[in-house]
């Protein structure tokens, strides 16, 4: 599984609860770190939710299990800390309109969380496996490629079965998803769903025509991205789903996928590194670590601007600062 390091946020509700279970059971499965982390603004009862977080976990044998706790508001302290601890996955309870006790905090934390997120609906029988059945959206884009080679080895590690959904014209959809097949599946069991219409919801109901516990969606590409680090598409399908999503942060790549004018985060020699192409083909690379903090910036594609996602901080393409708290360009890697 390609999570080695796996950050719960609780909040003491049954809702998180169940949040709990499925970061255990990937935890379990991927033989990866569990944090579980609890966020207070009034410290009164705080370690006893914590503790009686952590129980379960404890319970199940997870090998390498840490807690946090802090102080502050939750949204912002968690993708702090999923920052600071390097966390592959922020796995946190949710529903459909967000209505559970942190949906709101799962809402923001799916526009700007600087890893993968799990948004967990609630309660639901689970059988054997965390999941059985998983859907994932694909559009040939790059960064719809990156979520499916997640999506597949997540659904290979808990041995769950794939449809993989195209929305679109149908002689595209037929040559995108058996590339994707031959690339990512490997022996994982796939079927192919090729439609036309709204891809939200189109991506929605086919997930509960399968019976999808989950549906797996890259953060950008679909139709661009609308709002920093999440497109509207995947915006959708986690406000609407009735399922679990995991929304894919996508946004390292490849140089070769730059394009002029954009940039991206690339990674050289385990070092994420901010990489900006310009009109003329030039590469600008710098650090991608935010100067005020420490965060690692994102590209924002609608204003064509770094942006860190822990404390609002702006860089232009080339590093310079548009606005703080930042007051140091991002230095030349």
């Amino acid at each position: 599984m390609a999570y080695k390091r796996i950050l719960l946020g609780t909040d003491g509700s049954e809702a998180s609860a169940h949040a709990g279970a499925v970061a255990i059971a990937l935890a379990k499965a991927g033989r990866a770190e569990l944090i579980v982390a609890h966020v207070f603004e009034q410290r009164s009862g705080a370690e006893e939710i914590l503790r009686t977080a952590v129980a379960p976990a404890e319970e199940a044998g997870v090998k390498k299990l840490s807690v946090e706790l802090r102080e502050g508001i939750a949204a912002e302290a968690l993708a702090d800390l999923a920052e600071e601890k390097d966390a592959g996955l922020l796995v946190i309870s949710g529903g459909r309109g967000h209505e559970f006790l942190l949906g709101q905090v799962a809402h923001k934390l799916s526009h700007h969380a600087p890893c993968d997120i799990l948004i967990v609906s609630g309660p639901k029988e689970r059988g054997g496996s965390v999941y059985g059945k998983v859907v994932i959206a694909t559009d040939g884009s790059p960064t719809a490629d990156r979520a499916a080679r997640k999506g597949f080895d997540l659904a290979e590690s808990l041995g769950a079965s794939v449809t993989l959904v195209f929305v679109g014209h149908p002689k595209t959809g037929e040559l995108i998803t058996a590339d994707t097949i031959a690339v990512y599946a490997g022996d994982t069991p796939t079927d192919v769903s090729i439609l036309e219409g709204d891809p939200a919801e189109q991506i929605l109901e086919s997930a509960e025509g399968c019976g999808a516990d989950l549906i797996i969606v890259g953060n950008k590409g679909m139709t661009g991205a609308k709002r920093f680090l999440l497109g509207s598409v995947p915006a959708k399908v986690s406000e609407y789903a009735t399922g679990d999503v995991l929304i894919c942060r996508t946004v390292t790549q490849a140089v070769s996928e730059l394009r002029p004018g954009q940039g991206g985060i690339i990674v050289q020699q385990g070092e994420k590194l901010a990489a900006f192409m310009d009109d003329g083909g030039g590469l600008h690379v710098m650090s991608a670590k935010c100067t005020h903090m420490g965060c690692t910036v994102g590209w924002n594609e609608a204003e064509s601007a770094w942006d860190c996602p822990c404390h609002g901080s702006r860089y232009t393409p080339t590093g310079e600062v548009v606005n703080g708290p930042a007051t140091r360009p991002l230095p030349p890697a």
